[in-house]
């Protein structure tokens, strides 16, 4: 392997996390130590693992500069370092096939055109500018404080960027350090150090910034450096291509360019600088103009939405690794919508041609699949009585804070594993052991009720008087319990293979759908998902409603394309706490009446007017009795039904099975009594 190949595999590895060591929230920082205060607020890890990065002192680190941390050597002298972790990691380098211009490598499928003399003399002192200058940009660098306007060694070294000390300025006048960025034709511009001069040697050209084996999409930017910055905020383990049409002159060849690279036609979405002057867009419109006549999906991102702001721009503020990583983020999957947009589009125009191939070919698949879920139940009878089948879909479930929504839809989920489905709770605000807790309490309630056909609150009883809650389970105090603990952890092992708690701190939607993607493509049947809860996905966004209907709709094509079940938790709108359950009670909903396949909506059984006195006195009650108001329902009609709830053991149980159990509530001296309720229907339908 060459030094250059070994520097390479490196840069593109994930960074292990068992090398660094986790706080409160992320990883402490292995350069500031950002993570050991008292907020233990540390470092992430980039969406595709292969960089941390910090937001307190602003670098991103890649494998190379963790592994010298953890093994213990020194970073300083980058090919020292690189040729000691190879020693480490039983990696032999060869160094005489070393090239010093790499970048050659890259060519055009199309015919070379006949060269100029002048252009060729120009090519030539490129080559030559670039082979004096090689091995020199690490010593700049390190002058510079490591980085050149944002741009690390990793990523001006990736991308054979290289440093002269003296660059002639073509007009003989002066000359000036700079930075040499090659295009993909052999020529290359050279940009002032610290100045804005900057000079091109002929051929113009393109330049090929990222290049994965199978690109998703291609991203196109107006300039090299605003690539390069991309690269510096998100990685360079990416799965779509970036490329940089170097000016807006060169938007012919960088069309042809796409051409010739992907006759498949993959998607391409134009990210060119927002000018005044409208230089910038009005070439992306004639890129866009020029690509979809060639039969390309195609679109364009306002990527950064400040008129004269670039990339590098926002890469060079304060924790602009960051902002930058999330604004690309948000035009990334701005423009995969767009695109399935626009493949949906087709699709709609194909089938309005021609009804008579969809019935003949699609139809039928179309059935096959609901087949499939056809009898899939969620475990509670009433609520299967009223669904007859829990189809694939987006659900939203909605009630008050402490109501029990992530304890209702963790027992339904529990319950679909049993039956062998897939099923996925991620959790962005609970911990996975305290889920877990809550399922081992619910479980050992189960064994000690002999499948809750016995009393759950027997005062002669002193399990069931004093039961184990997931409080207790998460503070190891279950030794009263330890029999039916014990059986209950063995019991969820065996049945719960199935079940999976995602516990997330990355607050993009995109990251997780596709990571739900890539789920979905191991298993034959698509998981049931649980995402607990929508508006902390919310929470980053200057606009609540904006950011949940962002959301929604990734969710919504997401779902589409795999065919999962989302259930996904919302908190209601404090205006209606005390009012019975609708639409308007969804806090910052957006969308999501017209989003959402089903909306079930829990909210206490009050005796009389429902006021906060009331309420409070329903939340008292043991058990409490909750109505679950179906306000929509794609599948079939609305409904109404009633649950009990038994908030110490986490347990959700249909009300219509109430003469089954003997109930009990303190008086007012403190004593435990017989109490029954009938099901309350509510007049809603």
């Amino acid at each position: 392997m060459t030094f250059s190949q070994a520097v390479d595999n490196f840069k593109n590895r994930s960074i292990p996390t068992n090398w660094l060591q986790p706080v409160k929230r992320g990883f402490k920082c292995i350069g500031c130590g950002n993570g050991s205060g008292n907020d233990g607020t540390g470092a992430s890890l980039s969406n595709d693992g292969t960089r941390l990065l910090c937001g307190k002192c602003g670098k991103a680190f890649s494998y190379i500069d963790v592994a010298a941390f953890h093994y213990g050597f020194d970073i300083s002298n980058f090919p020292d370092a690189v040729k000691k972790l190879c020693e480490i990691e039983n990696i032999q380098l060869n160094f005489s096939n070393e090239t010093s211009l790499s970048s050659d490598e890259i060519k055009l499928s199309h015919d070379k055109k006949t060269i100029d003399a002048e252009t060729l003399k120009q090519k030539n002192a490129a080559a030559n500018f670039l082979s004096q200058s090689h091995g020199k940009l690490k010593d700049f660098l390190d002058r510079q404080g490591g980085t050149w306007r944002g741009l690390s060694y990793d990523v001006l070294n990736f991308l054979h960027w290289e440093y002269c000390e003296n660059y002639k300025h073509t007009n003989n006048n002066f000359s000036f350090p700079a930075i040499l960025i090659p295009n993909d034709n052999g020529g290359l511009l050279a940009r002032q150090v610290n100045g804005n001069s900057k000079s091109n040697l002929k051929p113009s050209g393109s330049s090929t910034i990222f290049l994965p084996k199978n690109p998703k999409f291609i991203l196109t930017v107006e300039g090299s450096i605003n690539g390069a910055s991309i690269l510096q905020a998100c990685g360079l383990n990416l799965d779509f291509a970036i490329f940089a049409a170097n000016g807006t002159p060169n938007i012919e060849l960088i069309f042809k360019k796409i051409c010739a690279l992907f006759p498949q036609k993959i998607p391409v979405a134009i990210a060119f600088d927002n000018d005044s002057n409208g230089a910038g867009q009005k070439a992306a419109e004639n890129l866009l103009k020029s690509l979809k006549n060639a039969s390309f999906d195609a679109c364009i991102v306002d990527i950064t939405k400040t008129p004269d702001k670039d990339l590098n721009d926002i890469l060079n503020t304060n924790n602009g690794t960051f902002k930058l990583a999330n604004i690309v983020n948000d035009a990334i999957a701005h423009a995969q919508t767009e695109f399935q947009n626009i493949q949906h589009d087709k699709e709609k125009e194909l089938f309005g041609l021609n009804a008579t191939d969809y019935l003949d070919i699609h139809f039928q698949n179309f059935i096959d699949d609901n087949k499939k879920f056809a009898n899939r139940k969620t475990g509670f009878s009433n609520l299967d009585d009223e669904m007859h089948s829990f189809q694939p879909g987006i659900y939203i479930i909605g009630g008050l804070p402490a109501l029990g929504k992530t304890s209702f839809a963790l027992q339904l989920l529990h319950q679909l594993a049993r039956q062998g489905e897939n099923c996925i709770f991620c959790s962005y605000e609970m911990s996975a052991g305290f889920l877990f807790s809550k399922l081992l309490a619910f479980e050992v309630c189960r064994l000690e009720t002999n499948d809750f056909n016995s009393s759950i609150i027997n005062p002669d009883d002193n399990l069931r008087l004093h039961p184990l809650t997931a409080t207790k389970i998460s503070n190891g105090n279950f030794y009263e319990h330890e029999k039916f603990y014990l059986q209950a952890k063995q019991n969820l092992r065996e049945s719960l293979k199935n079940f999976r708690i995602w516990e997330l701190n990355d607050v993009n939607i995109s990251s997780l759908l596709s990571r739900l993607e890539s789920f979905c493509s191991n298993f034959a049947r698509p998981p049931i998902v649980v995402i607990d809860y929508i508006q902390i996905l919310a929470m980053n966004g200057n606009n609540p409603k904006t950011a949940i209907d962002s959301a929604l709709h990734d969710i919504i094509n997401c779902r589409r394309k795999t065919n999962i079940t989302f259930l996904i938790v919302s908190s209601l709108n404090r205006a209606n706490y005390n009012t019975d359950i609708s639409y308007e009670s969804f806090k910052e909903t957006g969308t999501l009446e017209f989003s959402a396949d089903v909306i079930w909506g829990l909210q206490l059984e009050t005796q009389g007017d429902r006021n906060h006195q009331s309420i409070q006195s329903a939340k008292n009650e043991n058990p409490r009795f909750i109505q679950l108001l179906c306000l929509k329902n794609r599948f079939g009609s609305n409904f109404d039904i009633g649950f009990k709830y038994y908030p110490a053991v986490d347990l959700f149980l249909p009300n219509d099975e109430y003469g089954e159990f003997t109930d009990y509530q303190s008086n007012d001296s403190g004593q435990l009594v017989a109490r029954s309720k009938k099901n309350v229907k509510s007049n809603y339908i």
